[in-house]
């Protein structure tokens, strides 16, 4: 079985490979905080919802008649985040906030351990899965 065929594995792994690349460019930009004229840089947010959307949506089987019918339960709306702008700007045309920067580092940090989580527990399955089919 080629794990990388499984969508799961394949959006934790462009999960992880964005928050790789994403911490390359915080890191290249607080190495650049004191840079005169330096911009800060970011890559573009990754976008899960558009990828869950890609993907053939999953039921739950019944296979046995005694089955509860399984149901969604009905998704809270929370406040989007807010992006803010750093409009400050050092004499010398530098444009990097390293509070910021350190902030968007912790939360890139978060994804990249949502990701590996996502993965271990799908890999747990498997092994769970493994182990009783064999009895």
């Amino acid at each position: 079985m080629d794990l990388n065929n499984l969508k799961l594995f394949q959006m934790a792994m462009t999960k992880m490979d964005w928050a790789s690349a994403r911490q390359k460019v915080l890191s290249q930009n607080v190495a650049n905080a004191d840079t005169p004229d330096y911009k800060e840089r970011d890559l573009k947010p990754l976008n899960f919802k558009q990828a869950l959307r890609e993907t053939a949506p999953v039921h739950v089987a019944r296979t046995d008649p005694r089955h509860v019918q399984g149901t969604i339960p009905e998704q809270q709306r929370f406040n989007g985040k807010r992006e803010q702008r750093t409009f400050e700007e050092s004499p010398d045309g530098n444009k990097v906030v390293v509070e910021e920067q350190m902030q968007k580092v912790g939360d890139t940090r978060s994804d990249y351990a949502t990701a590996v989580t996502l993965m271990q527990a799908q890999m747990r399955m498997f092994k769970t899965a493994i182990n009783k089919g064999g009895g």
